[in-house]
């Protein structure tokens, strides 16, 4: 394959990641290392290499799929790659064999456990490609607004966002998005809280033609599902957990804070619809 192949800059790219990008090592964060100790009951470095090169077991594998799972700021190393070329799913899958194909090693390092060397295994390569989301298209329109509206690096990181959302790409929703970059993008420290949050709302199907009624819609579920904690915390107020399971009263998780942040941003973007 010729070195200026698309496929082939761009998976060198992908490795180079894989591998720690400007790192010496890739930390694994705090929550993989919790569900290793408390559901694999892996508490040492010994432990660890033994579950990783258990070829025998899926374990291990599972294990890889999380360590390597692609954050964001992975997918930002490699945006400018991806933008540069209009990669299809045909493409996806040979950049995929072509990391399969080779040898890559990479040293990870597991906090308070210590460092180790090791070779990614070809099936682990897979799920990184996949979840990368390379051939995902978003509206032109989309990006043109966030090239008039807004400055890196909040750009590229809006560009990740909806990339990795699962929003309803029809026209109503992409008017919305259009005027939300517009009004609100230039306050760089909130926006992307704004972008989250509207992303979120139009990954629903919404039956009113009307998008403003929709946002209405979905501010007065999220009201009813305040008022669904102050009578679940009343409840726990007054009365032992045992009445309440006997009673076949389900207690759902609801964080409030969260609720009252996105009622807020959904009366701002419908105040200026």
């Amino acid at each position: 394959m010729d070195s200026d192949s698309p496929c082939l800059i761009l998976a060198n790219a992908i490795q180079k990641e894989l591998c720690s990008g400007q790192k010496m090592d890739r930390s694994v964060n705090a929550d993989i290392m919790h569900y290793m100790v408390s559901v694999s009951g892996v508490s040492t470095l010994e432990g660890v290499r033994q579950t990783l090169q258990d070829e025998a077991s899926s374990e291990g594998a599972s294990l890889f799929a999380l360590i390597l799972f692609p954050d964001e700021g992975f997918q930002i190393a490699i945006e400018a790659f991806v933008e540069a070329f209009n990669y299809s799913k045909a493409d996806e899958k040979t950049i995929c064999d072509l990391l399969m194909s080779r040898k890559i090693e990479t040293v990870l390092h597991f906090p308070g456990l210590g460092s180790m060397p090791v070779t990614i295994p070809p099936e682990a390569i897979q799920p990184v490609i996949a979840r990368l989301n390379i051939s995902r298209k978003t509206d032109p329109r989309i990006i043109d607004a966030l090239h008039r509206f807004s400055e890196e690096p909040l750009r590229t990181q809006c560009k990740i966002r909806l990339k990795n959302s699962s929003w309803i790409q029809n026209e109503a929703h992409t008017r919305l998005l259009l005027d939300v970059i517009e009004k609100f993008a230039p306050q760089k420290d909130s926006f992307i809280e704004y972008l989250d949050v509207i992303l979120q709302f139009l990954t629903d199907f919404h039956a009113e033609s009307n998008i403003m009624q929709s946002l209405e819609s979905e501010k007065e579920r999220l009201i009813h599902l305040l008022d669904m904690a102050d009578r679940q915390d009343h409840l726990l107020r007054t009365s032992p957990m045992e009445a309440i399971m006997l009673q076949g009263v389900r207690i759902v998780s609801i964080d409030r804070e969260e609720i009252i942040r996105r009622i807020h941003i959904l009366d701002d973007v419908r105040k200026d619809g």
